[in-house]
């Protein structure tokens, strides 16, 4: 069932990706599109649909598959450990330098969390009596306890004036993420191949290395919910208790920092289920399945009543998360079932800041939603089609337009100024066709997946499919998207190594191409690897 589900939904991204490319850009005055698949509007984030070159997307694919199984042939073994630390000094040393070009600053969401941290860690709480944005979005909290962490930590060494240097801890914590991911791959696949094959992808990802300079908990978040997810595969594999009690703060402090990690929560949850009976280890593992569902339940109401707590303000309701689902069945300016604040703000305005009161209205909201879909197919169908590629296929991510729409601390260096001007076009274009490669050999690894019937390689597939429902019945943006893209880069490496290994059976015996694209040229008198295993059969 997961395999099954991930390869639709990844069938339909590939295959969507060679005809329409999104893109969310500034349209400034005067510059408004108006084209037949949707009305662009003059506005800070307007999402553009373009119809793309089949064609010369579907030769651009098979010459990245090429040069993929040239790669595949011609790696020579490397152990594990040179491959972290090459990808962790790379992404690091990359992403800093990124972030010092960008100088970018927040604002925003992004400016709550961030200033806002900066003043809890002095004593003052005056916003939260003045301002109901944390009334209204209590769930923000979690990440700014974590970030008044950081700068209670930062601030020993040096006066805290700017935030360059969360955005330097995010291209930190890119590195681990992208060191877990290995480690994740190795546990699962025990290839070294997959490893090497992945330290190239994810070396040469560009979107995330961009997306450093945008704080706003998705990499921290995520580094604790990839190292969670890596400790309870270790658990169930390896029956280490230690690896299972890592797991349980990693996911709880992911959840606290941003909640949309409860989507992989929900995957470790059944994942554990399922083992469970096969491993009939039920005390440790149902013991596992409840602190870790249990305490990541409590965190942010915690968090919550500490704040509440110090500065002695009751911040009362917050806006139920129903609230979200219904704006995310609805139109918006921007793209089907983006940010429209007349759901969530206006709603719960209109309901006193009774949560459920709030709650109640957006159920209604939602029902006469799902009736209206119902009685017109043609319009849902086009609604949720234009909300999937309005995420999935934004190929950047929105890590160009954070860049080119936030504030600055000073003027951009000359990487940033390139790519967010000039060089745009080019960026953008490298972005998509990477993109589409990875949407491709991701659909090879959920297919291959389904063939082995492997249960724990079906782990990143089910949060996929996950993340794909969430995206596409919450609030709609591009941005969300990240992480996944970034766990699909990494499993990518499992169907590209899958693939080549039968394209190489099919090759073996043509002199040219068993040249090319084989370690050595078969001859008839050595047989093949496949002759070898049917003789021994």
């Amino acid at each position: 069932m997961i395999a099954g589900f991930s390869i639709i939904f990844a069938l339909f991204i590939s295959g969507v990706s060679l005809f329409h490319t999104t893109s969310v850009q500034k349209i400034d005055e005067g510059r408004g599109v108006s084209s037949t698949i949707y009305n662009i509007k003059e506005r800070l984030e307007s999402v553009i649909y373009y119809n793309d070159n089949f064609i010369w997307n579907l030769i651009l694919l098979a010459i990245c598959l090429l040069v993929a199984f040239f790669a595949v042939a011609k790696l020579k073994k490397i152990k594990l450990r040179y491959q972290v630390i090459f990808l962790f000094l790379w992404t690091f040393i990359l992403g800093t330098t990124w972030v010092i070009s960008s100088q970018s600053a927040p604002t925003e969401d992004s400016y709550f969390v961030t200033n806002f941290a900066l003043e809890f860690s002095n004593g003052d709480f005056s916003i939260l009596e003045e301002d109901r944005y944390f009334k209204n979005c209590s769930y923000q909290l979690g990440y700014v306890f974590f970030n008044e962490i950081l700068i209670r930590i930062a601030r020993i060494f040096k006066p805290v004036t700017t935030f360059i240097f969360l955005e330097v801890c995010n291209a930190f914590f890119l590195s681990v993420i992208y060191v877990f991911l290995l480690l994740l791959l190795e546990a699962l696949f025990h290839n070294p191949r997959i490893n090497m094959v992945a330290t190239i992808l994810l070396a040469l990802s560009a979107a995330p290395l961009i997306f450093c300079s945008f704080v706003y908990g998705v990499y921290p978040g995520m580094m604790f919910a990839l190292i969670a997810l890596y400790c309870e595969i270790r658990y169930l594999k390896d029956n280490k208790i230690v690896f299972g009690i890592l797991a349980i703060p990693s996911i709880v402090i992911a959840v606290m920092v941003k909640s949309n990690y409860l989507i992989w929560l929900i995957a470790m949850v059944l994942t554990c289920l399922v083992v469970m009976f096969r491993r009939k280890k039920y005390a440790f593992d149902i013991g596992f399945l409840v602190l870790a569902v249990g305490l990541s339940m409590v965190v942010q109401p915690s968090v919550k009543a500490m704040y509440e707590n110090r500065s002695g303000v009751d911040l009362g309701d917050s806006i139920p998360y129903v609230s979200w689902i219904a704006m995310g069945l609805n139109e918006s300016d921007l793209a089907p079932g983006w940010y429209d604040y007349h759901y969530n703000i206006t709603n719960f305005e209109e309901s006193d800041f009774n949560a459920e009161k709030a709650a109640e209205s957006s159920k209604k909201e939602i029902a006469d939603r799902m009736h209206y879909f119902v009685k017109n197919p043609q319009y849902a169908n086009d609604f949720f089609y234009l909300k999937a590629v309005s995420q999935w296929n934004e190929t950047t991510y929105e890590s160009i337009w954070n860049n080119v729409v936030r504030n600055q601390y000073q003027e951009k260096g000359k990487l940033s100024d390139w790519v967010c001007n000039q060089g745009q076009p080019k960026v953008r274009r490298y972005m998509d066709v990477f993109a589409q490669f990875i949407f491709f050999a991701f659909l090879v690894s959920c297919v291959y997946t389904l063939r082995k019937k492997n249960f724990l390689w079906g782990t990143i597939p089910l949060i996929f499919v996950g993340g794909f429902l969430f995206l596409l019945l919450s609030e709609g943006k591009s941005q969300y998207v990240m992480p996944y893209f970034i766990l699909m880069t990494g499993f990518s490496a499992f169907g590209i190594v899958s693939l080549y290994d039968k394209f190489a059976e099919k090759i073996e015996g043509k002199r040219i191409l068993s040249a090319v694209f084989l370690k050595r040229t078969a001859r008839k008198d050595v047989p093949s690897e496949k002759n070898q295993q049917n003789q021994m059969k």
